[in-house]
């Protein structure tokens, strides 16, 4: 167990951490959110040693293991070891524990029998032994091909050494020890920016599973509603607890927000009472004593803190020309390196208005599709015929090293999109977090995450109306996140976009287009729907493939032509049920996460109804138009969620009544 008790960190002027306290255990699954600079890193670092505290204290239970996974990591210049042997380092206590058992075991077959060290040196050994077989030291192999394929290394990367990696696998590496290693607690900071669509699933199982405790700072919704039970918020330096996933988080804080601002108003409004009478009769003297009382009464009054009521980013992106109905045609288009296809042959067309998701693994090639639609690289063979007025604007992963250095963040949006009024640039800065003075700043003096930003800004206001965008939501928080999502799901024109983020896709998209393994595949839908349709493939990796020659076994449906013993039979049984728990959960689940969102929508729209009748509403006519756009916007909402799960709920009964057709079948036998 981890307690921490009064932590203080003073930056500066800052307090970034006031009196926050908690307990870590276990098993407990705990989400870190905040706006972007609010110390979430910064309080992981403190908990696992490598940031001082100001004042307060951390006390861990004696072997309460902790590591830690940060955002980014140095790669190592010149490291031997391949990524299996690294992998290996995870257990190096019980690789220790066997080379003693193996130097015993020498030493035994050079001792006497009649030796008196004999019987101790055999008594060592065998316990030695009883331990690695306990601790698991005979299926380490499977455990880290296992590891090492659900985050996506293949068997062929198994031997190559690490300096050869690229930033991103490494941080997979890291991770991959982590859990390989399973401690007591895991701290992970932003694990998701590394990983791809199926190596995302596969961890959020493998989380599920594990005892480990867990408290993980992400921008990634879907990722928290499916891992963690309970989220932090960590603002202004303290930390309020929602006992519940990311979904109910949300709804939690706008009540909690609400009862807060209505605790406000009333304050506001007994202060405003009490200075009214001390103004009106301070100079009365037969009123002095009521005066006196009035002032007293003010004094003692505790002002209530309004906190920020979260301001809903929002903004439309420019009103784009409009394009011919065919914006895309996709003729043959392959492409390969080294030998190795990426894609081939792939042919379709796209739509004016469609907004298509780009998914699969890392290095599929999604990234070289977005380059090629862009005319930044050639394809192998194929063409890419662009419709009638189609205007691209490309967002690459490091945009960032094309802005004007020597210019200003304004004067760099400015540069690019003249047609917009200063106010129109200005909010959509302020969206992507340049407000007030920050505008002002020069390009070069950006931290990466910031040039990447002002880049995703510039290409979001050029006013094209086909946007290929590569991982756009990467450096922003959830409030910006959501304005992104809301004014692509607005925009008139079409979009193709390369992103993890389910969440963020699920807003907009009505296309996903998955690159894998050089195969490629076109699904109508949302990532959602996509993952639905996918079913438990992605739930075993296949990434590790073993080429060795194998005996085929035996399967369920073999048991079938004859008939079986009753030992036989019940073994069959309880593979059935198994395999039955297995392909039903990523239903479950599904159909769990669609009811938690539909919950959510369905009380703001009771909320919504509420104001919309009370005639006060309609005093601002402002108020008024902004609550009936959203009362449209959450019918909508619903009406796409009420089929998703509709579709989810029909797939999972069918799964369901197939399962159960053959397991009363086998109890028939």
């Amino acid at each position: 167990m981890l307690q921490a008790k009064d932590l203080e960190l003073d930056i500066g002027d800052r307090k970034l951490l006031q009196g926050v306290s908690f307990t870590l255990s276990k098993g407990q699954k705990v989400g870190l959110v905040g706006r972007n600079g609010q110390g979430k890193t910064t309080l992981l670092r403190v908990l696992c040693g490598m940031t001082e505290c100001s004042a307060g204290q951390i006390n861990v239970s004696r072997g309460f293991r902790i590591a830690y996974l940060p955002q980014e990591l140095v790669t190592p210049e010149k490291v031997a070891a391949t990524v299996y042997q690294e992998a290996e380092k995870a257990f190096a206590p019980l690789l220790e524990k066997k080379r003693r058992a193996e130097r015993l075991s020498s030493n035994l077959e050079k001792a006497n029998a009649g030796d008196p060290s004999h019987e101790s040196i055999l008594s060592e050994h065998d316990r030695l032994h009883e331990e690695l077989v306990r601790e698991g030291y005979y299926s380490m192999g499977s455990r880290i091909e296992a590891v090492l394929a659900g985050l996506g290394f293949t068997r062929e990367t198994l031997h190559v050494p690490i300096s050869s990696l690229s930033g991103g696998w490494i941080m997979r590496m890291e991770l991959a020890k982590i859990l390989l290693a399973l401690p007591d607690l895991i701290l992970l900071d932003e694990p998701t920016n590394h990983l791809d669509l199926p190596s995302l699933s596969w961890l959020e199982k493998f989380l599920e599973k594990e005892e480990a405790g867990c408290l993980i700072v992400s921008h990634d919704r879907a990722f928290l509603d499916n891992v963690v039970s309970q989220i932090w918020e960590l603002e202004h330096g303290r930390l309020q607890v929602f006992n519940g996933n990311y979904s109910f988080y949300e709804s939690e804080k706008t009540r909690r927000l609400e009862r807060q601002k209505a605790v406000w108003k009333n304050q506001q409004r007994k202060i405003g009472e009490l200075n009214r009478f001390i103004d009106r009769f301070r100079s009365k003297a037969t009123k002095a004593r009521q005066v006196q009382s009035r002032v007293k009464q003010l004094e003692k009054i505790a002002p209530v803190d309004l906190a920020e009521l979260g301001a809903r980013y929002s903004f439309n992106l420019p009103m784009p020309e409009r394009s011919g109905k065919v914006v895309l045609e996709i003729q043959g288009l392959s492409k390969g390196f080294g030998g190795r296809p990426l894609f081939s042959d792939l042919s379709f067309m796209m739509q004016r208005g469609s907004k298509l998701a780009v998914v699969g693994p890392n290095g599929a090639g999604k990234s070289t599709f977005l380059r090629i639609l862009a005319g930044r690289q050639s394809p192998d063979s194929g063409r890419v015929i662009t419709g009638h007025n189609v205007k691209v604007a490309y967002f690459a992963q490091h945009q960032g090293l094309e802005l004007d250095y020597e210019r200003s963040v304004f004067e760099n949006i400015v540069l690019h999109c003249k047609g917009l009024s200063e106010t129109k640039l200005r909010t959509i800065l302020g969206i992507f977090m340049f407000r007030d003075d920050d505008v002002h700043k020069k390009a070069s003096v950006l931290s990466g995450g910031e040039k990447s930003r002002l880049a995703l800004a510039i290409i979001m206001a050029k006013g094209a109306n086909l946007l290929l965008l590569d991982e756009p939501t990467n450096h922003l928080d959830m409030n910006a996140q959501d304005a992104v999502r809301r004014a692509l799901s607005n925009f008139e024109g079409s979009v193709i976009v390369v992103s993890h983020d389910r969440y963020f896709l699920d807003g907009f998209v009505d296309h996903v287009l998955e690159i894998c393994h050089g195969e490629t595949s076109l699904f109508p839908g949302n990532v959602s729907e996509f993952l639905a349709m996918k079913g438990a493939s992605w739930e075993n990796p296949r990434c590790i493939k073993d080429t060795r020659v194998k005996e085929p076994t035996k399967k369920l449906e073999d048991f079938r032509a004859k008939d079986l013993s009753k030992r036989e039979k019940k073994r069959v049984m309880a593979e059935l049920r198994q395999e039955k728990s297995r392909r039903l959960m990523p239903f479950r689940r599904e159909t769990r996460r669609i009811e938690g969102t539909i919950g959510v929508l369905e009380k703001e729209k009771e909320q919504m109804e509420r104001l919309l009748s009370d005639p006060g509403t309609y005093t601002c006519q402002e108020k008024a138009g902004r609550l009936g756009r959203r009362y449209r916007e959450i019918n909508k909402e619903l009406e796409d969620l009420y089929i998703l799960w509709e579709k989810a709920y029909q797939a999972l009964e069918e799964l369901r009544q197939e399962f159960d057709e053959r397991i009363t079948e086998m109890e028939a036998r």
